[in-house]
């Protein structure tokens, strides 16, 4: 081997070839991680939908008097339960500030009126697009009638300085009002 060709394997091929393989057995050990905590993952979040479920319906007190529904098809509801007194719980998600989404969670009684609502606003900026899941924000939807669509900065308030995690969320709402209406 002359001094050139090794030269050569030294400088470029070698690097290339450790590199390629460090890249490998990383990517191997992401996938085993992720493969380990994707049902604990799954779990949680299960756990914490069923915990808002029941915390917007003040009728229930146990996830397990919840019925699932699966005859809907309104865009952007993930899930939708129902409690032995009529009353449901519609989970629908909107894409918010940088494409994260924005959760809501609502609670509605058998005439439509609105008894719970719970928002997980953690993917949207911390101390501003997540302020819309504060309690004395979401104060303003309280009993609101659950079967007519609502309009920001018309019929409720947007957060100030939150304009696109306030429209994300104004959406989710009529989300699961559509939802309402087109199951109850």
């Amino acid at each position: 081997m002359s001094k050139s060709s090794n030269s050569n394997w030294e400088s470029t091929v070698k690097p290339i070839v450790v590199l390629s393989v460090i890249a490998l057995i990383v990517s191997l050990l992401l996938a085993l991680v992720n493969s380990m905590t994707a049902p604990v993952i799954e779990e949680n979040t299960r756990r914490t939908t069923l915990a808002a479920y029941v915390g917007v319906l003040p009728s229930v007190s146990d996830a397990s008097e919840l019925e699932e529904v699966t005859d809907y098809t309104t865009a952007g509801v993930t899930g939708v339960v129902k409690a032995p007194d009529g009353s449901i719980a519609i989970k629908a998600g909107e894409s918010g500030f940088d494409g994260g989404i924005l959760t809501v969670i609502m609670g509605f009684d058998a005439n439509g009126t609105e008894t719970g609502i719970w928002v997980d606003a953690s993917t949207q900026t911390k101390g501003i697009g997540s302020n819309v899941a504060n309690d004395d924000f979401l104060k303003q939807f309280d009993g609101m009638d659950g079967t007519q669509n609502i309009v920001m900065n018309q019929d409720f308030d947007a957060y100030s300085g939150a304009t696109i995690s306030s429209t994300a969320l104004f959406a989710a709402i009529n989300d699961c009002i559509n939802c309402y209406n087109e199951i109850a």
